[in-house]
């Protein structure tokens, strides 16, 4: 018995200890048990994007605050039981998958070459809409939510016009919006300007995105040329995106291939080429 008494209170005093962390070395603070590390501020910094020559002191305790301030919430979900809901379970595998997905394309742009003047110059010459040539349009635009039978979107490839594509939807008792909207060349790349500048002034160009089908037509423009330190900037941060992207998607491919995956009847993935307009122009 005496054995047996002193091996528990010497497991309770090992159980305790454990749980009496303190905030030295690489614990910025000890939050109800919880430590908050030195690398959880700075992935909070890098959050937060502070100004260059912020006072660095400063902002530590700032970001440290918003975590204590968020582990102590959480703390409190967790005292509701929250964490054990299906509606928590499964927003944290979407938020985990997410920020994997992230690392590995951190990983993948760590791993490509830095583009030399040759090939950032080279680009710039072959996307004049994202630089010498920027624009941004004023649109006349009709928005409304894909269908979710695609083969309705090969009804409009005979409207050419705005009023006609509205006509169009009205017939079929699709509800949709239209205003004007606008559009920034930059944004939507060389290939797509060239599709879009290929069609005659009143004809729309329809493509699906997001969610939802765009039909438009330009009204107006305005040239916002982007030059100089500005321009090699952005035509170095594309080229590295376009070569992180590239080795996601050949990620990708080889999962898919390797992957068994089962649908349940009705669950397949759709053809998200069905039913567009065979025009390309028609579909940036």
């Amino acid at each position: 018995m005496r054995m047996s008494s002193k091996l528990a209170i010497l497991t309770c005093f090992v159980f305790l200890s454990g749980c009496e962390k303190q905030a030295t070395g690489q614990v910025a603070a000890v939050v109800n048990g919880e430590e908050i590390t030195l690398q959880e501020i700075n992935t909070e910094l890098e959050a937060m994007s502070p100004p260059d020559g912020a006072d660095k002191a400063l902002l530590q305790k700032t970001a440290l605050q918003r975590i204590v301030e968020r582990r102590l919430l959480a703390q409190e979900a967790r005292s509701d039981g929250l964490d054990k809901t299906p509606e928590f379970l499964s927003r944290e595998r979407q938020l985990k998958d997410a920020l994997l997905v992230q690392l590995l394309g951190a990983n993948a742009a760590r791993a490509t070459d830095v583009p030399d003047q040759a090939k950032i110059s080279s680009y710039m010459e072959k996307n004049p809409a994202l630089f010498s040539d920027r624009t941004v349009y004023t649109l006349d635009r009709i928005q409304f939510p894909i269908p979710a039978d695609l083969e309705i979107l090969k009804r409009f490839q005979n409207d050419h016009s705005m009023d006609a594509v509205a006509e169009k939807l009205r017939e079929l008792g699709i509800k949709f919006s239209r205003d004007t909207g606008r559009m920034d060349s930059a944004q939507l790349g060389q290939a797509r300007m060239n599709e879009i500048l290929s069609l005659p002034p009143t004809e729309p160009f329809i493509f699906p995105e997001g969610g939802m089908v765009t039909a438009a037509v330009i009204t107006g423009q305005l040239k916002q040329p982007i030059s100089g330190e500005q321009a090699q900037a952005l035509a170095l941060q594309s080229l590295r995106g376009q070569a992180q992207m590239d080795i996601l998607q050949q990620r990708l491919k080889v999962a898919q291939k390797k992957a068994k995956i089962e649908y349940q009847d009705g669950f397949a993935p759709p053809d998200r080429t069905a039913g567009l307009p065979k025009d390309s122009a028609k579909r940036p």
